[in-house]
């Protein structure tokens, strides 16, 4: 074998170990969060210290809103409305005591480990970002079903494309910048 094959090969080699380690630590964190889903729980992490998580009886004790929110999706032609039921993320974050100060990120996350980063300054706006467990008067199905989204998801009313949208959420965490 020639030193330059003998080098690919060794190169794809480490590639392959690197990946496998990332794998396997991906699928530990997405098992620890779908306990989370299933017990249609969200986890609170505040600086670091993990807090009470929030169940829908928790959210229960805000008032749900009902709002309409364009959907765009790559595989959509035009965006379609869509009716909403759930609670403006501020009042969540209150509930939660997660108020992010000037120099604080709410990452939300999501079982599949995607994040969706909010400023102080976002999160502030009115009437825009909503922790929804309904859409157009049904409730979300959960982690594993056919067309499932939920039990809870994030609809931002001002995200023309939809995405910073995200579905499957199951924790809301306050960090430094």
């Amino acid at each position: 074998m020639e030193k330059s094959t003998k080098k690919i090969l060794l190169v794809l080699l480490v590639l392959t170990a690197i990946t496998a380690v990332g794998v396997g630590l991906n699928y530990h964190e997405s098992r620890e969060n779908i306990k989370y889903l299933e017990a249609a729980e969200i986890q609170i992490i505040n600086k670091g210290q993990e807090e009470e998580s929030l169940t829908m009886q928790d959210l229960e004790a805000l008032s749900p809103t009902d709002f309409t929110a364009k959907l765009k999706s790559s595989v959509m032609q035009s965006p379609e409305e869509h009716s909403y039921t759930g609670f403006p993320l501020e009042e969540v974050l209150f509930l939660a005591g997660l108020m992010p100060e000037e120099g604080e990120v709410l990452s939300v996350g999501s079982v599949d480990g995607y994040e969706v980063p909010f400023s102080k300054k976002e999160l502030e706006e009115m009437e825009n970002i909503f922790l929804v467990y309904k859409a157009d008067g049904k409730y979300l199905r959960t982690y594993g079903q056919k067309d499932a989204q939920g039990p809870y998801m994030i609809v931002i009313r001002g995200d023309r494309f939809s995405q910073r949208w995200a579905k499957y959420v199951c924790r809301l965490e306050l960090t430094e910048e």
